[in-house]
């Protein structure tokens, strides 16, 4: 079965191995890009938005590139037996961090709903109640975040009601000093079924140092239950960093490639291949950072 159904949402959403959005994602995605004005925006603004044009931007390079890597990373997962059990409780949480526009969160409420789909949920009238977390130093980013699942939610619920939304909580506090901020968000919720780092281990790296980081890591897996996952994604320029962090943190990394839908489209065959870093892994319990490897 759980073959069939990886089968089934790689060709909702892979065909032929190019990854493409759905026709209710890409409504969402370009009635957000257009809702904001044209702008010069420079590299770094459009990496990290925190105005209008600079969110425009990002929408535009960046949003599908992480969405596209979040599912990437995730398939194997979500359609595993473990991530079925947490389905089945009709009650999905997760935390963003880095959430930029809530991107994770929409690229796997979106898996969720093709997978609720295949088990024929919708003409049971079952459903399964999402709590997105999210967290971000960028009010835009939280705003917008909210509007486009709002949107999803809004759009997706014409066709199925099989996935619906819970709550949606922001948090604007840069981790890991939130810690205390997300342990009380999951509390409110119950523990983690995801949690999701989408480029944000190299800007922590940089001001919390690696020691800081490993131990951030540490703390927020105490706030995922059992059967959930941990997921990191970072550029390819990153392999250093990827190296060393995995490494303390146990977890394996892997070098991906994945071949996309260029949104909004120019023209009908614009594909873009790329690579990117991936460590999916389990929490553990009541570990402790080995502190002569993060000095």
């Amino acid at each position: 079965m759980l073959s069939t159904l990886q089968d089934f949402v790689k060709e909702r959403f892979c065909p032929s191995g190019i990854w493409q959005l759905s026709n209710v994602m890409k409504s969402v995605l370009i009635n957000e890009i257009l809702r904001f004005p044209k702008g010069i925006v420079s590299e770094i603004e459009t990496r990290y938005p925190t105005k209008p044009p600079e969110m425009r931007a990002f929408l535009i390079k960046f949003f599908t590139r992480h969405y596209f890597q979040t599912q990437d990373s995730l398939i194997g997962y979500m359609t595993s037996q473990d991530f079925l059990n947490i389905v089945a409780s009709g009650r999905i949480k997760m935390l963003d961090v880095g959430s930029g526009p809530a991107v994770a969160s929409l690229a796997i409420i979106e898996m969720l709903s093709c997978i609720v789909e295949y088990l024929g949920w919708q003409s049971a009238r079952r459903t399964v109640k999402v709590t997105c977390v999210l967290n971000d130093t960028s009010r835009i980013c939280l705003g917008t975040g909210q509007h486009m699942l709002a949107n999803y939610f809004r759009m997706q619920g014409r066709q199925t009601r099989g996935v619906v939304s819970d709550r949606i909580i922001c948090v604007q506090e840069g981790f890991p000093s939130n810690i205390d901020r997300l342990r009380w968000a999951g509390v409110r919720s119950g523990a983690y079924d995801l949690i999701v780092f989408s480029y944000v281990i190299s800007p922590l790296d940089e001001y919390e140092g690696l020691g800081g980081l490993v131990e951030g890591l540490l703390n927020v897996e105490r706030l995922c239950r059992e059967q959930g996952r941990i997921l990191i994604t970072q550029d390819k320029y990153e392999t250093a960093l990827v190296r060393r962090l995995s490494r303390v943190i146990g977890a394996t990394r892997s070098r991906r490639s994945l071949t996309q839908w260029v949104y909004p489209i120019r023209n009908r065959n614009e594909t873009y291949t790329y690579t990117y870093y991936s460590c999916l892994y389990r929490p553990m319990r009541n570990v402790v950072a080995p502190q002569d490897s993060v000095a």
